[in-house]
């Protein structure tokens, strides 16, 4: 019996240990073929909820998952389809617990499997779901180019919020993502997504975007001019006698820039309309300011009213 072992392990040695060098090879080659590892950060972690329940607290919102697989694999991963899915649906006590986050968690990936997952734990707490209708406010950033933003109008003025009691009892706005306004010379409008009050929480908001309106103002300035004359004006063709206090009075315009230039150097005509006034009567008259035609320009006088005695 000895002498059959014998024969039966030293039979054809040579060959047998061939073999066995080629099986080793081939596993080393297929373990380093499978043996690809990366690292995918930012994985969402999202937890799945019974209904009439809503995530209050989490400590974590996304995951960080090593991956194992052949290199073909690995390359075919899209990090934007995986997520990490905790189920609580048949849970039903309001409260704090801890979750170990396990690989079949992960989902998304194919032909590769997570070996290491961090953090290994994350900490929830649950609250009863309740519906609030909130309302939003728009945000902007950057300056435009002239002007000044007015208004941020957002059509829906209001969402619905779906969440955790408590987290609904404080929260009283809701904010848009902001909207790039650097270098604007005129208002716009763009659909903007409507941020959560929170990281710490998840809830539903309906509708997930709202329409925002920037409107943008032109930057005014004004010119003032001192002493302008004060003038009276009648009836042509006829001989009008006033006796008109004050005798001068300043005026400034308002408006861009650009139409206070084209005003020129000139002061406007300040005057009041004396047409058809009764003699035996005196009068306290609107003084007004001349602007040429499709001048975008207000004008205003100061004292903005004459005393006027017809007959002088």
């Amino acid at each position: 019996m000895p002498d059959l072992i014998k024969k039966l392990i030293f039979h054809n040695s040579g060959l047998k240990l061939l073999a066995l060098l080629l099986a080793v090879a081939s596993w080393l080659a297929i373990h380093e073929t499978i043996s690809f590892e990366v690292a995918i950060a930012e994985i969402p972690l999202q937890i799945s909820t019974g209904r009439g329940w809503a995530v209050f607290h989490q400590s974590a919102n996304a995951v960080t998952a090593t991956f194992r697989g052949s290199q073909e694999d690995i390359r075919l991963i899209d990090p934007k389809q995986i997520k990490a899915v905790i189920d609580l649906r048949t849970n039903a006590v309001a409260g704090a617990l801890e979750v170990t986050i396990t690989p079949r968690m992960i989902q998304g990936v194919r032909g590769v499997r997570p070996v290491q997952i961090h953090p290994e734990h994350v900490r929830i707490s649950l609250d009863h779901e309740t519906e609030k209708m909130v309302p939003v406010k728009g945000r902007v950033a950057g300056k435009p180019f002239a002007g000044a933003v007015e208004a941020i109008i957002c059509e829906p003025a209001a969402v619905s919020l779906r969440g955790p009691a408590q987290q609904l009892q404080q929260t009283e706005w809701l904010y848009t993502e902001p909207l790039d306004i650097e270098g604007r010379i005129e208002g716009f409008a763009k659909r903007c997504r409507v941020l959560p009050p929170s990281d710490t929480w998840s809830p539903q908001i309906e509708p997930a975007e709202v329409q925002v309106e920037v409107v943008i103002a032109e930057k005014m300035d004004s010119r003032l001019w001192k002493d302008v004359p004060l003038l009276a004006i009648g009836q042509p063709g006829v001989s009008l006698k006033v006796e008109i206090t004050p005798t001068r009075v300043s005026v400034r315009a308002t408006g861009t820039s650009a139409a206070l230039e084209g005003l020129g150097a000139a002061a406007p005509q300040a005057f009041v309309d004396c047409v058809d006034l009764d003699s035996s009567l005196t009068y306290d008259l609107p003084v007004q300011v001349f602007l040429p035609p499709g001048c975008n320009v207000t004008a205003e006088a100061d004292p903005p009213y004459a005393h006027v005695v017809p007959g002088h």
